[in-house]
């Protein structure tokens, strides 16, 4: 038995008729969408991992609802820096509000636990996870040591010696010791930096994926980089008793330089 999750992230949707980093990421998603119903509709189910939208705007998340309507697989969804929590909810509805305050879930299927962690946090871009979001997990955790678990959030916790650390999970640490504690964390899954990469830190794997808005090029002197019209992606995660997979399938294959920073 193995269970199936495609991953979404960093969508940045827009108003109708705007473009971000040139890009119409609105359209960008709806082919994401399509070739999730085309080549992977057989998922559980589908994960949006923040970003969601640009500017936070009501416009935006009303757009991105129905983008979202062409979906076949049931859909699940947490918050990243550029998200705005009360705009979401107004949008979207309080029954996504956890416990927490925060944009935070459990999914228990095909004997895996899924934990989706809200990174966000109002008016900065680095990622906060909140004491109260901690005792959460814990408890969530504790629930769950008869289970392997997979972790997907917005924001990075481990360094990447990119100048995308600037706005990493703050205190990441903490997250990697606590999920330490549970002894079987399969994959820990971010979006946010805009490339691809994989850890093995502190004894738990990481991975972030690019997403649906730019990619960029990984400099590690700290020096400029290039925004990159894609490719845009997803990250389809396969999982059972043996091993957790992760597949990158891009949904657009390109590569021009829209910008150098």
């Amino acid at each position: 038995m193995t269970l199936k999750i495609v991953v979404l992230s960093d969508l940045h949707i827009v108003r109708e008729g705007e473009t971000t980093h040139t890009l119409d990421t609105a359209d960008r998603l709806a082919r994401g969408v399509a070739a999730i119903n085309a080549r992977h509709a057989d998922a559980d189910f589908c994960v949006l991992a923040g970003d969601l939208a640009d500017l936070g705007e009501a416009e935006a998340y009303v757009r991105l609802q129905s983008i979202l309507s062409e979906l076949t697989v049931p859909c699940h969804i947490t918050l990243g820096n550029h998200d705005n929590r009360p705009v979401f909810l107004e949008v979207f509805g309080k029954d996504y509000e956890a416990e927490t305050g925060c944009i935070d879930k459990v999914i228990d299927h095909k004997g895996y636990r899924t934990i989706l962690l809200d990174s966000s946090e109002p008016g900065i871009h680095p990622g906060v996870l909140t004491d109260a979001q901690y005792d959460w997990l814990k408890e969530r955790l504790l629930e769950a040591a008869d289970k392997p678990v997979i972790v997907i959030l917005h924001h990075h916790a481990n360094p990447l010696f990119t100048r995308v650390d600037r706005i990493i999970l703050r205190d990441g640490a903490r997250l990697a010791n606590l999920l330490a504690t549970h002894g079987d964390i399969r994959q820990v899954i971010a979006g946010h930096v805009h490339y691809n990469s994989t850890a093995l830190w502190r004894g738990i794997p990481f991975t972030t994926l690019s997403g649906n808005h730019y990619n960029v090029t990984v400099n590690l002197d700290g020096g400029t980089f290039e925004e990159l019209d894609g490719p845009a992606q997803m990250a389809v995660i396969l999982a059972d008793a043996d091993q957790t997979l992760v597949h990158f399938d891009n949904y657009i294959d390109s590569s021009a330089v829209i910008v150098t920073r």
